[in-house]
């Protein structure tokens, strides 16, 4: 936790997960104070700064707490999180609202891994094997000349 004012340059951040890589560079080069929000005016409580860390105000002071790695900041719950229960642009959680039960690819992740919805909650992501890709006719994870687009070639 770097407290707001010292002069203490912060590191770049990168997240790499599996799924992904999230590198969030929003702070790179600053020093804390730069990065602090001004907290004077603020009531106390948490507030986004970015993907990978955030400002607490306690008593006008502001306070930057950065995200433990394969964390990053969650909106609801003023916390950081596990990026599967966050969702985009910092997190991969994916909306369920009104999807069946079942598996989806993951377009964003150009299909290399799929999502579990059930009772229109997100249960979290699954990776295909290197080299396949999510056929949802099939629900299964196979080569990109086997699944039709927009996961694979197959015309």
């Amino acid at each position: 936790m770097l407290e707001a004012g010292s002069h203490k340059d912060c590191p770049r951040v990168c997240l790499y997960e599996q799924l992904c890589a999230i590198c969030d560079t929003l702070f790179y080069g600053l020093d804390a104070t730069s990065r602090a929000v001004n907290c004077t005016t603020l009531p106390d409580g948490s507030y986004e700064a970015g993907c990978r860390s955030f400002a607490v105000c306690k008593g006008g002071v502001g306070t930057i707490v950065d995200c433990e790695p394969a964390k990053v900041f969650n909106n609801n719950t003023g916390l950081c999180d596990d990026i599967h229960n966050v969702s985009p642009p910092c997190g991969l959680a994916k909306d369920c609202a009104g999807k069946a039960n079942g598996r989806y690819a993951d377009v964003e992740l150009h299909c290399t891994s799929y999502y579990t919805c059930s009772d229109e909650k997100f249960l979290g992501h699954n990776i295909c094997p290197a080299g396949l890709v999510f056929d949802e006719g099939l629900v299964t994870c196979n080569w990109r000349d086997a699944v039709p687009p927009p996961c694979g070639t197959k015309h």
